[in-house]
Formats: structure tokens, sequence, C-alpha cells
């Protein structure tokens, strides 16, 4: 066997090292790295103030986004971090605080993450409040003398009812001098103009040494009072209401108390169908107790409507209210029940003709309704399956026509209300008021029998709201016919 020659070995004991000297393959370009889809910063607030909003865009951006805070908001001196969508490290920060005031900074936060609001070298200016009136104060206005406006509202949604104190911050300014406004819930404005707040950092509004009076506020009518009014500068302020969110039934009482000093005061009762009654120069410093009977306060007329029920089931409650109204008021039937089959003469004093009605099934079942009904053209509505859609609502029904058996309808076409009447013997005394503390309103019609003890010939006396009286004389009371006065 033939042996290799040297060269020959030499060249194949190098080939393995030539093909390692070989360069290697040229790898692919590394990927670029993913920018960051959102970045965060510290905020913190030393701005004096809560802060309420807080939004972040690049500078120049058309829209700052939503705001980060989203529900929660930074107290003075608190933190919060807020993640902020995109990429950008330059970015221009919106304050909003808690009494509508703005604060701006810009900053890269990719180079500080930190973003602070407030000044600590700047002093941090704060305002008592105390309210010394009998209203309740709503808006504080705090703003430097030579400003363009009073600034923003300073209490926010708080306010300072009588005899309290608040204090108000006014976050950090160099400023010292202040004209700060109060705005209280009648309307009514008050300015303290030029005050020095880093002498005296206190306000009053109202004299704290004027007298207090109280006087008990009776309601002997027969309906609710819905407000009460007493003021000293009437009719061009009336002031607060008085019973504020609550409601003074009849027969029930509360006590007034008010401040000033003057005795003379006009007092202002609106009842729950917006009548009203007032009382002028009435003396709180020697009449510690006030009655009002209603007798002052125009009664809406009395629109009357004869329901009958031809559904299947008993009518359990009926609700009458103008139909420009926000309520449905009381239940009509009281503690009766309207059967099937059965009808009710039901009434209710409203301003207008047109009226909505809602009538409840026994055991609340079910309700049906119907809006805009005229109840002076509408004497009888007849609850029938599809009677809220029905073109008329007294079908196969006979119209109420006349009074009741046994009396006398008496209509009042006086531009005044009645009020009081008086029947009584051919010749006799005179005797009671039988209208009592109620009225015949202007156009309101009464269905009057003789009175126990009166037999069916007698007299009437009529009295209007303006002194003016008629007598009738030689009238059967007993006839059966309509009697117009005026």
């Amino acid at each position: 066997m033939r042996l290799p020659s040297l060269a020959m070995a030499v060249c194949i004991a190098l080939a393995p090292l030539a093909a390692l000297a070989q360069p290697a393959p040229r790898s692919a370009a590394p990927a670029p790295q993913a920018q960051p889809r959102e970045r965060e910063a510290t905020i913190t607030n030393q701005s004096g103030q809560t802060l309420r909003e807080l939004y972040a865009a690049p500078p120049g951006a058309a829209d700052f986004g939503p705001d980060l805070l989203g529900s929660d908001t930074v107290p003075d001196r608190g933190t919060f971090r807020a993640r902020i969508q995109g990429a950008a490290c330059d970015l221009e920060f919106r304050a909003v605080y808690q009494d509508g005031t703005e604060d701006r900074r810009r900053q890269n936060i990719c180079q500080n993450r930190r973003v602070q609001f407030g000044d600590t070298a700047i002093p941090l200016r704060e305002v008592t409040v105390r309210n010394e009136t009998d209203a309740i104060l709503l808006q504080i206005f705090a703003a430097p003398p030579n400003a363009p406006g009073r600034g923003p509202d300073r209490l926010g949604e708080n306010v300072i009812p009588a005899g309290r104190e608040w204090r108000v911050r006014l976050g950090r300014t160099r400023d010292c001098i202040f004209d700060v406004t109060a705005v209280f819930e009648d309307g009514e404005e008050e300015t303290r103009p030029a005050l020095n707040l880093c002498r005296e950092a206190r306000v009053m509004f109202g004299d704290p040494n004027a007298p207090r009076r109280e006087a008990r506020i009776s309601n002997s009518g027969d309906r609710a009072m819905r407000e009460f009014f007493a003021s000293t500068r009437a009719p061009l302020a009336w002031g607060p209401d008085r019973l504020g969110t609550d409601i003074l039934p009849a027969g029930g009482d509360f006590t007034l108390r008010v401040r000033g000093a003057a005795c003379l005061w006009d007092l202002r009762a609106v009842y729950e169908d917006d009548a009203e009654e007032v009382k002028q120069g009435v003396d709180l410093c020697r009449n510690r107790d006030v009655v009002f009977d209603g007798s002052g306060a125009p009664r809406p007329p009395e629109r009357r409507v004869t329901l009958v029920n031809r559904h299947g089931a008993a009518v359990q409650e009926v609700y009458i209210s103008g139909s420009a109204e926000e309520d449905w008021g009381p239940d009509r039937l009281g503690e009766e029940v309207l059967p099937r089959g059965q009808r009710i003469e039901v009434s209710a004093r409203l301003r207008e003709c047109e009226a909505d009605l809602r009538i409840v099934f026994e055991e609340r079942r079910a309700a049906e309704e119907r809006a805009a009904i005229n109840l002076c053209e509408t004497p009888v509505i007849v609850l029938r399956p599809g009677w809220t859609l029905a073109d008329r609502l007294d079908a196969d029904e006979p119209q109420d026509t006349g009074p009741r058996p046994g009396s006398v309808r008496l209509r009042n076409s006086a531009d005044v209300p009645v009020a009081e009447l008086y029947a009584y013997p051919a010749g006799g005394e005179r005797g009671p008021d039988r209208l009592g503390r109620t009225v015949l309103g202007v156009g309101e019609t009464l269905d009057f029998a003789p009175p126990e003890g009166t037999g069916c010939q007698a007299e009437l006396a009529v009295v209007f709201r303006d002194g003016r009286e008629v007598i009738l004389t030689g009238m059967d009371l007993c006839a059966g016919v309509e009697l117009v006065l005026q």
C-alpha cells in the first residue's frame, strides 16, 4: 500500500484548522426596545388646599385628556402616584383645587418623577368666617382689591349655619389685603372690604350684640303650611324660609327665632295650595304667640267631580292634583273605599281647571292615571276599562245638574270670596257662622241644607271678604234650586 506524501499529510492535518479560521456568518440586527405605554409621576400637594382634579399632556396639546385622580382627591401635604398614558417625557400638568383655582407645572418626568404643586416658602393664608346673622351663609368669596373678579366660592359644597363659623383656606399667597364677600340663602350679599388677613385672620358677618327674638307660630287652619318667612325689609326681601325642609301641619306650631334690634316684623305664611297669608308689623318684643288661621289667604276654588266605578274591583285610593304640580297630594277618599258599581263625589282645591287623576285599586294591585282632565267641564268620570284613553269620560252616565235633595246650591259669582254665611229663622238671631274657618271662593258652589234647629223657610246673610253684606229673605233652603250670590 502506498503511503501519502508528507505534503499531503500536512494539508490533511491543517484542513480542520482552515475551516475554523473561516469567518462566522453575519447574525440579524437586534430588535429595537419597545417604548413604554405609560409613565409614572409622584404628585406632591403643598398648595394649602385640596387637589380635586389633575391632568397631564404634552406641551401644546389641544386636550389634556382624562382626570388622573378620577374619584380621588389629594389633601394638602398629600401625595398621589399618577399613571400617565403615552411615552412622552416632557409634560404639562394642570391642577384644579377645591375652590376652583388652577395651577400648572411643566416638567420632564424622565429626569424627575416628583412633581410638586405649591411653594412652601409662600405663606398659607386662612380666614375664620363667623355667621352672626339668622340666615344660612351659602358662599364666601375672597380676592385682593385689585383682582379682576372676586374669585371662586371658597366654601365649595359647605355652608355656615347661623351662629356658626368656618375656617376658609385661601391657599399660598403673599397677599395680605382681601375683599371678603358673603352670600346668604336669600340672595343677600355683604362685603367686608380691604381686610388685612396678615394681622387679623377673622371676619364676622352680622351683629353679635343684636338681640334674639322668639315667638311661637301656630297653624290653626285646615291646611298644612309649607313655608314661613320673617323680615324687617319686606317686601324688598323676605329672607330665608324659616321652616326649611319641614312642613307645619294643620294644628301644629313651631318656634320662630330671629335676630335683630327691630321689634316690628312682617310675617308671611305659604300654604300647601300656594296661598299666602301676610301679617304686617307684628311686635315680636311683646307678642310671643302668633296664630295663622288661613283666613287671610285666598283659597283656590274647590273643583268637584263624581267618580263612577265600572271596573271589576274596588278603588282604594284617589289622587287629584293640578297638571303643573310635582306631587299627587293626599288621598281624596281618605278612609272610604269606592266599591264597584258605586259612585262618590271627591273634590280638590285647584287654581286651574286642568288636573291629573290617579286611582289605585284594592290591595294596591294596580293603578291607572289620566292627565289633563278639565274638571270644570267634566263633572262625572266613569272609571271603566279603557277610560284613560276614552274620548268621553262621562259616557252613558247622567250629569249632576242640581243640588242634593233637601238643599240649595249657593254659587259665588262675586269678585271676592264669601267670608261668612248665616242661616236663621225670619226675625231670629243670626247664630254662628256656617262657613266656620273656610270660605266660599270665587266661582265655587256649596250645597247648603238647613242647619239643625232651622226649618226650610229661613233667611240668609252673606258677608263677602271686602265687608259687603247681602241679606236674602224668604228663602226655601229645601227647594233644590241654585242661588247666585253676587
